[in-house]
């Protein structure tokens, strides 16, 4: 590990959608029609990175197709000069980054039942109630009698069904 990794070269550019290609080697599989539609509602934000020496895509590869399956004629890239050793890495990496990480459930829900419709943010309804039920457990302290309590509680309200549920703060 690099205690102070060293900034890549790279520059940005806003290139011809056919100047640019999917890594052959990419072993990531998505959902392109549900990125697509996310760029639908949302518009094409940040930039797929490039491989300078090949023009292959080592970030970004279903985003870029989901906009190319809607008829962009361009797309913000990231050119990197890297090695084709390097760019490997960054493709596995930029993948594995997302198995690995996790929600705050909690926030989360708060986030979702925050907004007016869940359009755009790749959430369905039953998956946001799903989850508020989820996170409207309760969970109980016993205390020195053993007897379980409720410690204070706040409210989330469902953006599907308008039903308070009752979180613990």
């Amino acid at each position: 590990m690099m205690a102070n990794a060293p900034v890549i070269n790279s520059r940005y550019e806003v290139v011809a959608i056919d100047q640019v290609r999917p890594h052959p080697r990419n072993p990531r599989r998505a959902e392109v029609k549900a990125i697509g539609e996310l760029i639908d509602s949302n518009g094409f934000y940040g930039a797929i990175v490039v491989q300078e020496s090949t023009g292959y895509i080592v970030a970004g590869n279903h985003r870029y197709l989901a906009a190319r399956e809607r008829g962009h004629g361009t797309i913000p890239a990231i050119y990197v000069d890297v090695t084709d050793d390097h760019a490997l890495r960054i493709l596995l990496s930029d993948n594995r980054s997302a198995d690995t990480s996790s929600y705050d459930d909690d926030l989360l829900a708060q986030l979702l039942s925050s907004l007016p419709s869940v359009e755009g943010t790749g959430w369905s309804e039953q998956a946001v109630s799903d989850l508020l039920a989820q996170s409207a457990m309760p969970t109980f302290e016993g205390d020195k009698d053993g007897q379980g309590q409720l410690d204070h509680l706040r409210e989330i309200q469902c953006p599907q069904c308008h039903h308070v549920f009752e979180l613990l703060a």
